[in-house]
């Protein structure tokens, strides 16, 4: 038996209570215990003026998938990408993730065509647990399911299929967004039905949680919402908070485990939605809405980023600005379309810092439980960048700081710049371990 105890060290632990206590710690077999069976074979760890909390989870990431590949082969002759990524290799991305203190990772989209590839993947990335969400929201297969009131016979199929792939959870993604871009349409709202089918996008977002929820998956329909980082996304978002909200769903994962979660919607990277830099509406309806969750989103502003997405609106938005790097597009039939590109946040760019300063915003003004710490990984930012990002949340004068060289006008408009509340280090715990 291994048996480890940490000793003298300053605990944090959210979930039971805990904050900044002078406490031992037990382990034995991998497990935290009241007392160890025996006295035998203990190794002693001293944390005496060291803070102890518990490993962190990363619930939105994209680490293994085929357009991950992509990713690596656009980025090969591209020395920023190498300085800051090294490649983005499977042993980078669990060496980062490790030393910043994760032992657990979320693949957050993955057609279920494509599932074998990401299956390689996970288990070659070495030392973290992991698990990874399939993309249904494209499925031709329940196209009578999303048309009708057919819950129960949906539930069923996404079972079966969630079972064969291995899969831990459902996202909902631009609905059928792939099937307008046939026509060459970039579609501008969700309630317009579809030229070869006869339901909406937004049918899609209602089903899919009342599927999650009659199964009692451990894990709430995870939704990115389409047009973000436009002016198209704040519409379509309330659009559909409202719509899961008058549903009237009730969380039901049917698992042992003591923990279990308490919201019905997760929205995903959810600094991307406001581009217009006004989350009062988005506070508003979290703080009245405790089922909801969010992630976060956070810029990180690094030399260049990886971009994995399949929203058609930031694809055109991206080929339409000047200099665009080289676009791999792929479309898996029946389920949807991917795409891989890289690109440059930028502190000059008005946008970007409005993205980065609403992930602030929402993290000081929302419940830390309803919120957990991401970077939309590699997208956003690298998870190496999580103590500057810690240092905006917990210190005014870390954030007073970063935006000395920031956009002008952008520091004009925004509602961050005297905003001097800070968030405390249990709150930050929260965000990256308990509330995940």
């Amino acid at each position: 038996m291994t048996k480890l105890h940490v000793k003298n060290g300053f605990v944090f632990d959210p979930i039971n209570s805990i904050e900044g206590e002078k406490k031992d710690i037990l382990i034995e077999d991998g497990k935290v215990v009241d007392k160890f069976v025996s006295s035998s074979d203990i190794r002693e760890i001293d944390a005496k003026g060291k803070t102890v909390i518990p490993a962190a989870l990363e619930i939105h990431a994209h680490v293994a998938s085929q357009q991950l590949n992509w990713v690596r082969l656009l980025g090969s002759n591209n020395q920023d990408f190498q300085n800051q990524w090294n490649g983005l290799t499977l042993n980078t991305i669990a060496k980062n993730y490790v030393s910043n203190g994760y032992t657990f990772i979320l693949e957050a989209n993955v057609f279920p065509s494509l599932t074998k590839q990401t299956i390689f993947d996970l288990k070659r990335l070495p030392v973290l647990d992991k698990a990874f969400l399939l993309n249904t929201s494209n499925l031709w297969a329940l196209e009578l399911e999303f048309q009708k009131e057919m819950i129960e016979e949906g539930a069923v199929l996404l079972s079966n299929l969630l079972e064969k792939v291995k899969g831990f959870g459902l996202k909902a993604y631009n609905p059928f967004e792939a099937e307008y871009w046939n026509w060459k349409v970039v579609r501008k709202n969700l309630t317009d039905k579809g030229r070869l089918f006869n339901f909406a996008p937004m049918d899609v977002y209602e089903k899919l949680p009342r599927f999650v929820e009659h199964l009692g998956l451990p894990h709430s329909i995870h939704a990115h919402i389409e047009g973000y980082e436009s002016q198209y996304s704040k519409e379509n978002l309330f659009a559909t908070l409202n719509k899961v909200k008058s549903l009237g769903l009730k969380p039901n994962p049917k698992n042992d485990l003591g923990i279990k979660r308490s919201q019905i919607f997760h929205l995903a990277h959810a600094s991307s939605y406001n581009i217009d830099g006004d989350n009062s509406e988005l506070i508003n309806f979290y703080n009245e809405n405790q089922d909801f969750d969010m992630d976060l989103g956070f810029i990180g502003f690094n030399t260049i980023n990886p971009l994995i997405t399949s929203d058609r609106h930031l694809i055109n938005k991206l080929n339409n600005s000047p200099n665009p790097y080289k676009l791999i597009r792929s479309s898996v039939e029946s389920e949807g379309d991917s795409f891989a590109t890289l690109r440059k946040f930028s502190k000059k760019k008005k946008d970007d810092c409005v993205m980065w300063a609403n992930a602030i915003i929402l993290a000081l003004n929302i419940s830390p439980w309803q919120l957990q710490y991401s970077v939309n990984y590699p997208n956003y930012a690298d998870i190496t960048n999580l103590p500057e990002i810690a240092s905006w949340l917990i210190s005014y004068e870390a954030r007073k700081q970063f935006m000395k060289d920031i956009d002008t006008s952008f520091l004009k408009d925004s509602t961050l710049v005297n905003n001097e509340k800070v968030l405390t280090f249990n709150d930050f715990t929260i965000l990256t371990r308990s509330s995940p």
